[in-house]
């Protein structure tokens, strides 16, 4: 096998490694990203922040309405007691008995208001949290065919990095350091198979001199047009 066959055949396998790599970068990125489950949790968070608000309104409004009704049979009591009989002041606590009666009734309805507001509250949350366990679920099975994509992506990669060391050893030094020169400017392709008398990377014919060279000797011949090492298969 020539020493340029050899050298493109690295080349090829180093392309392959190259793809997959990029595949497990792009497995690594996607099982970091959390955003849609971040999003959802806001939701959730949310939610329930605003559910615990309302109860806590509703139970410190049913406080509340305790305490009236507290007030209110205290008042009711001494108007109806009997020990006071002054008019001014039988008059001054039934009108406060009605204010408290009032009182309690406007309470009552803001409570069933609110009750009504928690209750909605609590279902969107329990909503929110099921949306986000779906969610989650669904991400778990995701990431783990994810992971068995990357686990046998790292696999081959590391058999064809094992293939790439034996296959060095074919290349003389000189002509392989002159193949790592040039995989930065050539796009990690310094070798160009030649067809039809054209380079296949750049697509520019070769002169009769590149072509003679190619037909004649095993030295190493470039393409005239962008320097890339040409192979003749």
């Amino acid at each position: 096998m020539s020493d340029v066959l050899a050298l493109f055949r690295i080349q090829k396998l180093e392309l392959v490694i190259i793809d997959r790599t990029k595949r497990i970068k792009a497995i690594n990125a996607q099982l970091e990203d959390d955003a849609a489950l971040q999003a959802a949790q806001a939701v959730v968070d949310a939610a329930r922040e605003a559910y615990e608000n309302a109860a806590k309104q509703a139970n410190e409004l049913g406080t509340q309405i305790a305490s009236v009704s507290d007030k209110r049979s205290e008042s009711e009591a001494r108007l109806y007691s009997g020990i006071n009989n002054n008019p001014r002041e039988l008059a001054d606590m039934n009108r406060e008995v009605e204010a408290l009666a009032r009182r309690k009734s406007s309470l009552e309805d803001e409570l069933r208001r609110l009750a009504a507001d928690r209750d909605t509250l609590l279902q969107r949350a329990e909503e929110a949290e099921a949306e986000l366990a779906e969610l989650q679920e669904q991400r778990q099975q995701e990431n783990q065919a994810l992971i068995g994509d990357r686990d046998a992506l790292s696999g081959e990669v590391r058999a064809m990095l094992a293939q790439r060391k034996e296959g060095i050893q074919e290349i003389p030094p000189e002509l392989f350091q002159r193949y790592n020169s040039m995989r930065s400017a050539k796009s990690n392709r310094p070798v160009a198979e030649l067809r039809d008398g054209a380079c296949t990377i750049c697509g520019i014919e070769q002169n009769s001199s590149v072509l003679s060279a190619m037909y004649r000797t095993d030295a190493i011949v470039t393409c005239q047009n962008c320097g890339r090492i040409l192979i003749r298969l």
